[in-house]
């Protein structure tokens, strides 16, 4: 129960105890919460202080409000391995889900000055370019742009992407192996193209993962952005000292 005579606050300890609850396995996704009267009455705390512990959890994506529905508890984040070089569709696999992927661009284009530097090309020169709707047991959580540089006479086909889901497995059958990366995460806000693909408001919080992946002789193979939902990603890394 809360202690209050901690110098924790009251709304932090109750959102620590429904955060257990879920973590825990008690409250699991898709399960309503208590409501704000029950867990007033369950814990003897002001609305305000229901209000805070709720809306923490909110924030950190433990639970989710549907309007005239209710509050419910969020399906658990997609965790992220940020010191292995592994694919969305590997890593999605791992965590016991379905890996999806729906096409949305495929084309050869100029590489504007960005993507030149990471690729290492000159600007104005073909890349290939591919968008793509990631999916996680059919729900949309990530856009992802893949900047190309591939070897001469190494082409991509819509009905290549469409029936295979990982693009890395898709190049490595071309004899392309990807060996080691660089990449970088920010926090970034949805704007209205972003939020009409990922199903979240506009101006909601996303994770944006930008790098650039190597072939084994140390060449770029691919400049990507990541675009996540910030509701279902968290990255994490192992780190010795």
């Amino acid at each position: 129960m809360l202690d209050r005579n901690s110098p924790v606050p009251l709304y932090y300890q109750l959102s620590e105890i429904l955060l257990n609850q879920i973590t825990g396995g008690s409250l699991k996704p898709g399960n309503t919460i208590p409501t704000e009267r029950e867990l007033i009455e369950i814990y003897g705390v002001s609305r305000v202080t229901v209000r805070t512990a709720v809306e923490e959890l909110v924030k950190r994506g433990y639970i989710r409000r549907e309007k005239g529905r209710g509050t419910f508890v969020a399906s658990p984040r997609i965790q992220r391995d940020v010191a292995r070089l592994i694919s969305f569709s590997e890593e999605i696999l791992a965590r016991g889900m379905k890996p999806g992927s729906r096409l949305l661009a495929l084309r050869r284009e100029p590489a504007t000055d960005r993507v030149a530097r990471e690729l290492q090309v000159e600007a104005g020169e073909l890349i290939w370019f591919v968008e793509r709707l990631r999916l996680a047991d059919a729900e949309p959580v990530a856009l992802n742009l893949s900047y190309l540089r591939l070897p001469q006479g190494v082409t991509l086909t819509e009905s290549e992407l469409e029936s295979e889901v990982s693009l890395w497995t898709l190049l490595m059958r071309k004899g392309i192996t990807m060996a080691e990366g660089d990449k970088t995460i920010e926090a970034i806000v949805a704007d209205e193209w972003a939020a009409k693909l990922l199903g979240v408001g506009r101006k909601d919080p996303l994770l944006l993962v930008e790098g650039v992946v190597y072939g084994v002789d140390g060449t770029p193979i691919e400049f990507h952005q990541i675009i996540g939902r910030a509701d279902r990603y968290k990255y994490y890394l192992h780190v010795v000292r």
